[in-house]
């Protein structure tokens, strides 16, 4: 997949999955800035820029990161990173969970459109 096509698939899954759609252009490793994006950098391949979608999704300490990756960019992934304290209501009102649901919603739905971008 192109870079373009990567980003409209991505906005199309997100859209459909209830988050916004803001994407971010990953060109180097200059733009890496949450702890999310930085993992997401062992995963970039060439040089290219790369379309990525952040989201804190609805977490206080927790922050996500979409992306297509792989030897043709059609695999979908998700980088992500955070820390609890006790009490935390990201864990107390069961938000961590909720979150990983979503997250496997948005890389299903990134795969679909693989193949209709």
């Amino acid at each position: 997949m192109t870079d373009k096509q990567q980003a409209r698939a991505i906005i199309k899954a997100c859209n459909e999955a209830g988050l916004d759609s803001h994407i971010t252009w990953h060109n180097c490793a200059a733009d890496l800035h949450t702890w999310a994006e930085r993992i997401s950098g062992r995963f970039r391949e060439g040089r290219q820029p790369r379309p990525v979608k952040n989201s804190y999704m609805f977490c206080d300490t927790l922050d996500m990161c979409f992306f297509y990756g792989g030897p043709t960019g059609d695999i979908p992934y998700m980088t992500y990173a955070g820390y609890v304290t006790a009490g935390s209501p990201d864990i107390t009102e069961g938000k961590l969970v909720e979150t990983f649901k979503k997250a496997d919603v948005v890389l299903r739905l990134m795969k679909k459109y693989v193949k209709d971008v």
